[in-house]
C-alpha cells in the first residue's frame, strides 16, 4: 500500500498510544486515515478482529461500507458486508464489528483488537464518555506477534483510535486533554494540512457558511467553548443594525412561531447594499435582507394575521411569503377548524416551508453565519428601532445546561425561532459534513 499522507495523518497512522484521538476540521481525511489504519491492521493481523462505531447505523452504511466498496477492490480484497449483523467479513482475514454508539448497553457480546470511533464529539458528554469505557472493555482480544530481534513472543498492544471535529469542550476535550486517559495521544488534523486534496474553494466556501468561533473548530480543529458565548454570537445590535421603511407593493418576507399565547413573528424585507456602502465589506453588490417589523405574543394565529394585515394591509403587499414552523402544519390554535399554516394560506400569505424544522444547531450556526461569517461578511440586519423585542433577544438569548438554546416562557426562543427560519432558508447551511476525499497516493 503506497498511501501518500498528511503530517497530522502520519502521526496518526503510526500512533502506538493506547488511545489516539485526531480531533479534525472538515475534510481533514480523518476518515480516510483512520479506515487506512483499520485496513492495514487486519492485513497484519489476519486473525484480528477490530470495530467500527459511528453514531448510527445509517452512517456506518453511508461512510465505512462506501468507503470499502471503493478501496478494497483495488488491493484486490474480498469482502462481505452482513447487513443484519452489521459486520464486514474480509476473505481470508478477520473481521469488523460495526456498531451505533446511540445506545452504550447495547456495546455487548464481542471482543476485537482495536476499535475506531468516528465522531464521537456528536454524543452528549456523558453519554460519550460512557461508549469509550464500553469499548474500552471490548479491546481485549489477544493476537500474538512475533519479535524477530529477540526472538520473544509479544502480543499486540490494544488501541482504540478516535476521529471526530470537535463541538466544544466535550467528551474528547475530556478524556484526551483535560484528563488524559493513560497512554494516550491527541493529534490535531486541520483542513489546511489536507487541502491540496480538496476543491480550489472548499475552504473559502467554508469560511461564507460559518462564524468565526466554529471555523476554528471546523477548519482548524481547535476547542471552542461555544456554550460560553451567546446562542446568536453572531449578531452585533450596533454592526448589525440597518434602518429600512417597508414600501406599499414590495415583497416581504414573515417567520412565524405559532404558540397559544405566545406567537410571534418577524418581517422582513430584501435590499442590495452597493459596494460603496459601510455595511457591505465585499467588493461587490450584496444582496440582504433586514428585519423590519415584529409581532409579539399574539394569543392564537387569527391574532397574529389580525396584527400582520395591519402591518402589511394586504390590499397594498399581494406578496407576503410565510416562512412558519413545520410543526404549525399538524396542530390548531384555539377554536380552530383548519391548521395554523393552512389559516395563514387563507389570509393571502404563500408559504414557503421546510418539509420539517431543521436541527437547532443548524438553524442557530446558519444564522449566526448570516449575522457575520468569518470573512466578516453581514447579510442579515436589523431595523433595531422597529424590531426592539427581536433584538433583545438575539443579544440576551443563552445556552442551557444540555448546550441548546434555552426554551420557555420568558427565555427568547419564540421570537428568535420565528426570526431565523426565514434566515435559514435563505442562507443554509451547506452538506459539508459529509465531504470526503481520498487523501491519494493508492
Amino acid at each position: 500500500m503506497d498511501i501518500a499522507l498528511s503530517p497530522p495523518q502520519r502521526d496518526f497512522f503510526t500512533s502506538n498510544a493506547k488511545a489516539t484521538c485526531a480531533v479534525a476540521g472538515y475534510g481533514s481525511g480523518k476518515t480516510e486515515v483512520a479506515m487506512f489504519r483499520l485496513i492495514t491492521s487486519m492485513l497484519k493481523h489476519p486473525k484480528a478482529d477490530f470495530l467500527y462505531c459511528a453514531p448510527t447505523i445509517p452512517l456506518i452504511r453511508d461512510i465505512l461500507w462506501a468507503k470499502l466498496g471503493d478501496f478494497l477492490p483495488q488491493l484486490g480484497l474480498e469482502y462481505t458486508v452482513n447487513k443484519s449483523e452489521s459486520i464486514v467479513y474480509l476473505h481470508g482475514y478477520g473481521k469488523i464489528f460495526c456498531r451505533s454508539m446511540d445506545n452504550p448497553e447495547r456495546l455487548i457480546g464481542f471482543q476485537v483488537v482495536d476499535a475506531f470511533l468516528d465522531e464521537l464529539d456528536t454524543l452528549a458528554t456523558e453519554k460519550a464518555e460512557a461508549v469509550f469505557m464500553k469499548i474500552k472493555a471490548r479491546c481485549r482480544q489477544r493476537v500474538v506477534d512475533a519479535d524477530k530481534s529477540n526472538g520473544k513472543v509479544v502480543y499486540k498492544k490494544n488501541q482504540i483510535f478516535v476521529t471526530t471535529t470537535p463541538e466544544g469542550f466535550r467528551a474528547t476535550y475530556k478524556l484526551f486533554k483535560k484528563e488524559p486517559v493513560p497512554d494516550s495521544r491527541l493529534i490535531q488534523m486541520s483542513t489546511y494540512s489536507n487541502k491540496h486534496n480538496l476543491p480550489e474553494d472548499y475552504i473559502d466556501d467554508l469560511k461564507n457558511s460559518y462564524p468565526p468561533q466554529l471555523i476554528e473548530a471546523y477548519l482548524e480543529g481547535k476547542f471552542v467553548n461555544l456554550s460560553s458565548l451567546g446562542v446568536w454570537s453572531g449578531f452585533d445590535q450596533d454592526a448589525n443594525h440597518l434602518s429600512v421603511d417597508i414600501a406599499p407593493g414590495e415583497l416581504v418576507h414573515v417567520g412565524q412561531d405559532f404558540n397559544v399565547g405566545r406567537g410571534c413573528a418577524v418581517t422582513y424585507v430584501d435590499r442590495i447594499l452597493q459596494k460603496e456602502h459601510p455595511a457591505n465589506t465585499t467588493d461587490q453588490p450584496l444582496k440582504v435582507m433586514i428585519a423590519a417589523g415584529e409581532v409579539v405574543d399574539s394569543f392564537d394565529t387569527h391574532d397574529t394575521i389580525r396584527v400582520l394585515d395591519e402591518q402589511l394591509d394586504p390590499k397594498l403587499f399581494k406578496e407576503r411569503l410565510l416562512y412558519p414552523d413545520a410543526t404549525g402544519s399538524n396542530r390548531k390554535s384555539v377554536n380552530a377548524t383548519l391548521t395554523d399554516i393552512a389559516l395563514m394560506r387563507h389570509a393571502g400569505f404563500r408559504i414557503k416551508q421546510l418539509n420539517q424544522n431543521p436541527p437547532i444547531k443548524d438553524r442557530v450556526t446558519a444564522s449566526n453565519a448570516a449575522f457575520c461569517n468569518s470573512l466578516e461578511v453581514r447579510k442579515v440586519f436589523v431595523d433595531t428601532k422597529k424590531c426592539p423585542v427581536f433584538t433583545e433577544s438575539l443579544v440576551q438569548q443563552a445556552y442551557d445546561k444540555n448546550g441548546l438554546p434555552e426554551k420557555g416562557a420568558l427565555k427568547s426562543d419564540d421570537i428568535t425561532d420565528s426570526g431565523t427560519y426565514p434566515i435559514y432558508f435563505h442562507f443554509p447551511l451547506r452538506p459539508n459534513k459529509m465531504f470526503t476525499t481520498s487523501v491519494g497516493g493508492l
